[in-house]
């Protein structure tokens, strides 16, 4: 638009108080506690839940989630992977903070799964088990928000698909929601050997 505007190919030029503001948002993303956004409304090009066999949507189904709600969950992973893969192109983030960043929310994952799963034993129903990683996978939802990789990177696909990426670790995840998940993925991992 700008350049057909300056060589007289559009109409009405653009007022100077609008390429300043434009500017000014522009220079915001990039300060040292602030990181440029650029998935937001972004969606895989192809996206089957059915078929899908990574880790994380694997342990999504194990709570027995609705289709719909490993799709939000693949949508998370997609736009987190690539912004993050963005920043790193574009060197807005070094490999330690993400590193970093990984870690805090790993260390807050294992504080509320204490909490959560602190009654599951060997003994427990698995509707217990499921029970208990649907509140930790809610609480990951929904009450990490303040869990940022800059203070004011505020989007939530940003945290939400964080912890999709670390659930989708190998060869094994850094976060999981059932309890016994990390279990079942030893026994099926002894059957592949």
């Amino acid at each position: 638009m700008v350049i057909r505007v300056l060589t007289g190919k559009a109409g009405p030029s653009i007022k100077v108080q609008d390429v300043s503001d434009k500017l000014v948002a522009l220079s915001d993303q990039f300060k040292a506690d602030n990181l440029p956004i650029d998935f937001r409304g972004k969606h895989p090009d192809e996206m089957d839940v059915s078929k899908d066999d990574r880790m994380f949507v694997a342990q999504l189904r194990a709570l027995k989630l609705s289709e719909e709600r490993i799709q939000h969950a693949i949508i998370d992973y997609y736009r987190a992977y690539e912004q993050r893969s963005l920043w790193a192109r574009e060197r807005l983030v070094i490999t330690s903070e993400l590193e970093q960043y990984e870690d805090l929310l790993a260390e807050e994952w294992e504080r509320h799964k204490a909490i959560l799963c602190e009654k599951i034993t060997d003994s427990s129903h698995e509707d217990a088990c499921v029970e208990a990683g649907n509140a930790l996978y809610l609480w990951a939802l929904n009450n990490t928000s303040h869990l940022r990789i800059r203070e004011r990177v505020t989007e939530p696909y940003v945290v939400r698909g964080a912890f999709q990426m670390l659930a989708n670790d190998r060869p094994s995840p850094r976060v999981h929601w059932h309890p016994r998940f990390l279990d079942r993925l030893a026994k099926i991992l002894e059957k592949a050997a």
